[in-house]
């Protein structure tokens, strides 16, 4: 039996020289020949003791030559009495060192860890190093952990995952998890790096759809014999839906700067959502809603500067959707009866309104009230509420806006100068100060009474 670890082994070929001790190879190598001869033992009865290794793969374990596979290692240290960690460690900074035992002249970048994973290449390249940080166990071994772990893996499987195929499902990632012995607890980034690169492949594969559905609609709508929109029929489809371009038309499926007729809001969108009616303005709900915010605190007078006769007034009457065009802000303003209107002429009250309606729009803008009161002549119901469901039914109003308690009670107590407005009286009692408002149904005739 050799005890210096320099003579024959057992199939008799001497050690090869160490390479240098200063590597991360060179020190797995000694401290692999230091413990087998401190534990006395050849290569043939380190191989019994392991049971399944030969003692050629020992023998080119401890010469330094190449990098083992890290069982072999920890077979070795375990056969030796040797610290299984510190073996362990030593072989993982030798695979690091070496570039998993490859020629130090190869460049290779390094491969993304499972928490970076974002497609399905990414997934098949952490799922090689991990195999290669276990050792690169063969494929029949994998094969064999998985099944001693109650989970099915083939060897062609394994073979087809390490040479780029993604795992199909989240039981052949486990098992191939198991067979590059990680912990359960360890998984879970793994599953998660699974999950991550599927979604990114369905999205990949909706956007081709996509795409390939975008230009069939392009050629419906299409001016041109490419099949393509011009720059003449785009901004035609644009200002139909309610937008200006601000920069030239590049493409049907482009983003496009528009500005929207309605509020002024600088936005962009792609001409096929217009097409497809899925182009909206984000900011127009929201000066509706700034308006009316405005519009119910005005109602409680904050400054004490409104008369309780205007007051009343302005709780008679109803805030429609606003719009904002080239910094003119149109607030129309529905008034069911004459003597509101009458009250609501004057101008006494647009400075308080517009005060108000600065701290709730942060933009600016030149006030512009619009009364839109009633000429219809047919004969109201007795309950007078008949002007509200005629502004109702022409998209003016949704629902009348009144926030202070006693509005109904002055609405109520209204209804006979209601009943009189709407008993088809001449318009000619209108004021001078009349014009047609963009966009509004002709029953309605909106009064401007803007001190501008």
């Amino acid at each position: 039996m050799d005890l210096d670890g320099e003579g024959d082994d057992a199939v008799g070929r001497p050690e090869n020289p160490i390479p240098d001790p200063l590597s991360p190879l060179g020190r797995l190598a000694v401290s692999l020949r230091n413990g087998r001869r401190a534990a006395g033992f050849s290569y043939a009865v380190l191989s019994e003791r392991t049971r399944s290794i030969s003692p050629g793969t020992l023998q080119r374990a401890a010469s330094g030559a190449v990098l083992p596979r890290r069982e072999v290692a920890q077979a070795f240290a375990r056969a030796c009495g040797m610290d299984v960690a510190e073996v362990t460690r030593m072989w993982h900074a030798a695979y690091h060192g070496s570039l998993g035992g490859r020629s130090t002249g190869r460049t290779r970048e390094p491969e993304p860890r499972p928490d970076l994973v974002k497609d399905l290449s990414g997934l098949w390249a952490a799922l090689e190093e991990l195999r290669q940080a276990n050792g690169a166990p063969s494929f029949r071994m994998m094969e064999r952990r998985a099944r001693d772990a109650g989970k099915e893996l083939s060897r062609s499987t394994a073979f087809r995952i390490s040479r780029g195929t993604a795992p199909a499902s989240t039981d052949c990632l486990e098992a191939f998890l198991v067979a590059c012995q990680v912990l359960p607890r360890d998984r879970t980034v793994w599953f998660d790096a699974w999950l991550r690169a599927q979604r990114q492949a369905a999205s990949a594969r909706l956007g081709a759809d996509r795409r390939e559905e975008l230009k069939q609609l392009e050629s419906v709508v299409a001016d041109t014999s490419r099949g393509q929109v011009s720059q003449e029929t785009a901004v035609r489809m644009l200002r139909k839906a309610g937008f200006d371009a601000l920069e030239r038309y590049r493409r049907f499926d482009a983003p496009w700067t528009v500005e929207c007729l309605k509020c002024a809001a600088t936005f962009r969108i792609r001409l096929s959502d217009v097409v497809l009616a899925r182009a909206t303005c984000p900011d127009c709900p929201k000066l509706t809603e700034h308006v009316r915010e405005a519009w119910a605190e005005l109602l409680t007078n904050p400054s004490g500067l409104l008369s309780r006769q205007l007051v009343r007034a302005l709780r008679a009457a109803t805030v429609l959707p606003a719009r904002l065009q080239r910094d003119h802000l149109d607030v129309p303003v529905f008034v069911a009866d004459r003597t509101t209107l009458r009250i609501l002429q004057s101008s006494a009250w647009h400075p308080a309104l517009e005060d108000t309606l600065r701290r709730h729009i942060r933009r600016p803008f030149y006030l512009d009230v619009l009364l839109v009161h009633d000429y219809d002549t047919m004969p109201s119901p007795r309950n007078g509420q008949r002007h509200r469901r005629l502004a109702k039914a022409a998209g003016l109003v949704d629902s009348p806006l009144e926030s202070i308690p006693g509005a109904r009670r002055q609405g109520r107590v209204n209804s006979a100068a209601r009943n009189e407005a709407m008993s088809g009286q001449d318009a000619a009692t209108a004021p001078a100060a009349v014009r047609t408002a963009a966009g509004m149904p002709s029953p309605w005739k909106p009064t401007s009474n803007s001190s501008a």
